[in-house]
């Protein structure tokens, strides 16, 4: 039996399959962290232990952004209310230290403790009701004839079309939007590990990277409507009902959530009210003016429910009404009847038929 003598050194040839695996869970972890938190969490995890080169990198760190300083801050709030904490149940969320035989597991896992045990111990003293706080929360709006672009703080925009609400709030790991009623197109800036959600009566829309509309008219027309230009995205409705759209594709739902068949969309007719036009595809004329009347009085009214009926398609200026009225007696059996109060659209009248030619002959 060879004497302990007799081994062969042993070499470190770097991190062992079981650190490599801690590696890349770390790395999964990190990902899944906001980072201004996460780095605000490894500084505080390091506290009282840096160098001269260590402390100018931490305080460049939080020169850089008014950001980086708050999050700091909230960090040494928590960890005060929580050295508050009865001794016998903070014990209950002591989180275990790495083996001293494994330092490079140590420094590596170091983050995550840190972080977690920030989360824990801080449950009783508000730290995860401070984990959960809003970043950024805003209310938008718009009245009938308007519209407005907004550009969100994580670098997604937002067009908001006429007679338009909704809210967005920010968190730390997921972005909502809830759009109480009207239409908004959303050209979202994707964020790793930070899903962006519309929340629209019994909808929801889920995307990472994408540019789509969500309209609300429930009121207006019984309908939600999701439209993707570019990207993908998730539609849920009522219970298990869901479907995932691609650029070029829509969806619509009724009041209950109950998800129509995917419909391939024209070209040009996402969101067009951002051209200042307005776009039909074969719908009925009563549907076509009301459409009109959501961005301004138009002075049109129809009262027979068959000319109601008739169906019309085209793109039409949401500035120039006067043209659509020029083109619908083109386009439809109709005649517009001006009075002062307004303009009535009735059926056009038909022609008389014409009397047979009448042919004499001449007795001879």
């Amino acid at each position: 039996m060879p004497s302990m003598t007799d081994r062969p050194p042993r070499h470190d040839f770097g991190p062992s399959a079981q650190e490599q695996a801690d590696l890349r869970e770390h790395a999964d972890f990190a990902a899944t962290q906001d980072p201004v938190a996460l780095a605000a969490a490894t500084w505080f995890s390091r506290r009282g232990n840096l160098d001269a080169r260590q402390q100018a990198e931490f305080d460049a760190w939080l020169a850089a952004d008014a950001l980086h300083a708050h999050a700091y801050a909230q960090l040494q709030d928590t960890y005060r209310a929580a050295r508050r904490i009865p001794a016998q149940v903070a014990a209950r969320w002591t989180v275990p230290a790495p083996s001293p035989r494994r330092p490079l597991l140590r420094s590596l896992r170091m983050l995550p403790y840190a972080a977690a045990a920030m989360l824990l111990l801080g449950v009783g003293a508000g730290g995860y009701q401070w984990w959960q706080q809003p970043t950024f929360s805003q209310s938008y709006a718009t009245v009938r004839g308007q519209r407005l672009a907004v550009s969100l703080p994580d670098g997604s925009q937002v067009q908001l079309d006429t007679a338009t609400q909704l809210h967005v709030t920010l968190y730390r790991q997921r972005r909502e939007v809830r759009l109480a009623h009207g239409e908004a197109l959303f050209q979202v800036q994707s964020k790793q590990g930070q899903a962006f959600d519309v929340l629209s009566g019994p909808l929801t829309v889920t995307v990472v990277g994408t540019q789509f509309s969500v309209r609300n008219t429930l009121a207006h027309d019984g309908q939600l409507r999701v439209a993707v230009q570019h990207g993908q995205v998730r539609v849920a409705g009522a219970g298990q009902d869901q479907v995932d759209l691609r650029a070029g594709q829509g969806v619509s739902s009724d009041a209950g959530g109950r998800l129509s068949g995917v419909a391939s969309l024209a070209p040009g007719s996402v969101a067009p009210w951002r051209d200042g036009r307005i776009t039909f595809d074969n719908v009925p004329l009563g549907a076509a003016l009301a459409e009109f009347e959501r961005y301004g009085d138009t002075g049109f009214v129809v009262r027979d429910p068959a000319v109601a009926r008739l169906r019309i398609g085209g793109s039409f200026s949401l500035t120039q009404l006067d043209r659509f009225a020029a083109a619908l007696p083109q386009l439809l059996p109709v005649q517009i009847v001006r009075s002062g109060s307004g303009s009535t659209i009735g059926m056009a009248p038909r022609a008389p038929a014409q009397a047979p030619a009448m042919h004499l002959t001449k007795n001879k």
